[in-house]
């Protein structure tokens, strides 16, 4: 009975992808509820001796959860937040990235906190290290007493503001675990980071961090020659374990670069999060288990693959007749995406051709459940396979 509705299934499960690709965003949209850009508060810093404007943007679901997340601290906070907030959803519902608490700090005086020593001519430079220790010792202890902040933290900024974020990655490179440059002004001192950046890379052979740099083609000569020196002085040394990428966006220009360079940077930093190449072609249940579990330690327990990959691997190892693997891979996918009827059916059906029909007939209830709830439109399809594997295991039980 089960061999002669396999084209019909398989028939199905094409159909069912296809439908993956048009309704699956739409559907996380609607598990999600919606969530403000930011809110803003003040705190009052000892360090710089002044009150600073924080804005703080929580993943969807963060007030009804109980789970943890790593931080973004946004430089020029209140000038970038939208495009970075927008960026951040997009590569998070893809699962790009893992959800994180976005913390931007708004500019004061951007020439006092964001360059390294002061420069004749420059009134108020040399500030960096005070903001550095306002960061340190004053708005990361608050953050992580005020909200559920996983250990991971990651330090991004832009043009003078990405000056200081190269600054801080060799003044106190354990206070972040990734950092993304953008545009820098490295040229700051007779380019002093340059002079630096190779005594660091030489005192630091073991760096497990990532670092992304990025600056537009049309920003000025000099601005992509400095950043262009400074990561030379990286590659001369080539700290182990530091994973780093340097880009230049075309036909972006000082101002229009950064939401480009945020989106791939955010890219780079999380992108041992996705499968190993090797794993998908050999795929392994036990290392498959040992990467969802250590990308969640890493990033967060609500780290995860996208949907569309754990469902394009899911379905090869069906064609594989790996049904263990499938089963171990669509439950994972379940468990992550929880609101997509077919991800159940597709878990149903691995257990129905493992020859689980109990766990199938249940897993197909719930999908079921879940079409009812968002009015997906299959229902009939799963009603028909709970009809028919209540039959069969029915009939199993008498026998």
């Amino acid at each position: 009975m089960y061999d002669s509705r396999s084209k019909q299934v398989k028939a199905h499960l094409v159909a069912t992808l296809l439908g993956f690709l048009f309704y699956a965003s739409s559907l996380q949209a609607q598990e999600e509820t919606p969530i403000p850009l930011a809110s803003s508060f003040r705190i009052h810093s000892q360090v710089l001796d002044e009150e600073r404007t924080i804005v703080v943007a929580l993943p969807a679901g963060y007030e009804v959860g109980s789970v943890s997340y790593p931080v973004l601290y946004l430089l020029d906070g209140v000038q970038n937040l939208s495009h970075v907030v927008g960026s951040v959803d997009v590569l998070t519902r893809t699962g790009a990235m893992p959800p994180v608490i976005i913390v931007g700090v708004k500019s004061e005086n951007r020439m006092r906190d964001f360059t390294p020593s002061s420069v004749e001519g420059a009134p108020y430079s040399g500030g960096g290290q005070k903001f550095l220790d306002f960061l340190r010792t004053e708005l990361i202890p608050y953050i992580d007493a005020q909200y559920r902040t996983h250990s991971y933290r990651l330090l991004e900024g832009h043009s003078l503001a990405g000056l200081f974020v190269a600054s801080t990655f060799m003044e106190r490179p354990q206070l972040f675990d990734a950092y993304i440059v953008m545009s820098p002004a490295l040229w700051w001192n007779n380019e002093e980071m340059k002079g630096r950046a190779n005594s660091f890379f030489a005192a630091n052979a073991e760096l497990d961090k990532a670092i992304y740099f990025g600056i537009g083609a049309s920003d000025g000569l000099g601005m992509r020659n400095e950043l262009g020196r400074f990561v030379e002085a990286l590659k001369q040394h080539q700290p182990h374990n530091l994973r780093w990428d340097y880009r230049e966006i075309e036909q972006e220009g000082h101002m229009s670069a950064p939401l480009l360079i945020n989106y791939y940077g955010l890219k780079f930093v999380f992108a041992d999060m996705q499968l190993p190449e090797q794993l998908l072609q050999h795929f392994d249940e036990q290392e498959f288990a040992a990467h969802e579990r250590v990308m969640m330690e890493t990033y967060g327990e609500a780290a995860k693959q996208s949907e569309e990959n754990y469902v394009n691997l899911g379905l090869k190892l069906m064609r594989e007749e790996n049904y263990e693997g499938a089963i171990a891979v669509f439950k994972r996918n379940s468990e992550a995406y929880p609101i997509y009827p077919p991800n159940f059916a597709w878990l149903a059906d691995a257990y129905e051709k493992k020859a689980d029909f109990s766990l199938a007939l249940e897993t197909y209830s719930l999908a079921l459940e879940k079409s009812k709830a968002i009015s997906f439109g299959q229902e009939q399809s799963y009603i028909e396979n709970i009809d028919r594997l209540s039959k069969v295991v029915a009939d199993g039980q008498k026998n």
